[in-house]
């Protein structure tokens, strides 16, 4: 079974790993270069809050590409839906 790591956007537009609340984007470098170097490497469900704006969303996914991760999808796509 693959880890799963969580990467959830507030309406505040916050990165949250996991349930942590990352302070910056250095903070976020370090967990995705560390995620980068596991092996397996894990998945990465980005879920923005349907109140949140883009930057942080693009900026999650411009680094995780940036630093060689692989597995990575959008989720909770359905709070889009209505």
């Amino acid at each position: 079974k693959p880890v799963v790591v969580q990467i959830d956007i507030t309406p505040d537009s916050a990165v949250m790993w996991n349930g942590e609340r990352l302070a910056n984007r250095e903070a976020l470098e370090a967990k995705l270069a560390a995620a980068g170097k596991s092996d397996p490497q894990p998945e990465l469900h980005i879920k923005p809050n349907k109140d949140a704006t883009y930057a942080p969303v693009a900026m999650v996914l411009a680094e995780s590409q940036r630093l060689g991760l692989t597995k990575l999808g959008i989720v909770g796509s359905e709070q889009f839906l209505q």
